[in-house]
């Protein structure tokens, strides 16, 4: 056999052994490093303060958030205040201060927007309005306050829903609260109520 039939099957060899080692190494010992690679689970904290259970039409009562992340590193953190009871609150809600890297966004009725914890692969029309206050990325340990003044404009319970969720949403940590009443996106929300008299 000539030497340069030899040299190429030899090549030939060894590209055939190079090519079943790379398969091996991708098909079966890579996605199972991959899969037992530990996910970042963000977790969710909220803490709110109302300024009155009760006041009169014409007062204004204010709505503290301080939410932190308490689990791991996280792309995005979102506090979510609700008004469940209105239909505008444009002269109603006024966003006293916060400190979230991107600015507060007002979502108003028949809006699409996320649901279900899906991060926007389930969509509903938002039934009202409220309002979406976002960090990104998200550390863990930090805090973020958002301070909402509200001036309601009919005598009655002022219903206000807060929620918060991290994203990645990893587990049912990645959200706050983890239990309770359900809103319009079939999230839980912490419900909150003044009486408004007249």
């Amino acid at each position: 056999m000539p030497i340069i039939h030899l040299k190429k099957l030899i090549m030939m060899g060894i590209v055939i052994i190079a090519l079943s080692f790379y398969f091996t190494l991708t098909v079966f010992i890579l996605p199972e490093k991959y899969i037992a690679k530990e996910q970042l689970v963000p977790s969710p904290y909220l803490e709110i303060e109302l300024s009155s259970v009760e006041i009169t039409l014409g007062e204004s009562f204010r709505i503290s958030s301080i939410s932190e992340n308490k689990g791991d590193y996280g792309d995005i953190h979102i506090v979510s205040a609700a008004f469940p009871t209105e239909q505008n609150i444009e002269n109603i809600v006024q966003i006293a201060s916060y400190d979230f890297s991107n600015s507060p966004q007002f979502i108003e009725p028949g809006e699409e927007i996320g649901a279900k914890y899906s991060g926007g692969l389930e969509i509903v029309s938002a039934q009202y309005p409220s309002i979406e206050a976002m960090n990104r990325p998200v550390h863990p340990g930090t805090k973020y306050v958002m301070d909402l003044q509200i001036t309601p404009d009919e005598i009655g319970e002022f219903i206000v829903y807060m929620k918060s969720i991290d994203i990645p949403h990893s587990s049912s940590v990645s959200h706050f609260p983890q239990s309770g009443q359900l809103d319009h996106q079939g999230e839980y929300v912490l419900v909150y109520t003044v009486n408004v008299n007249p």
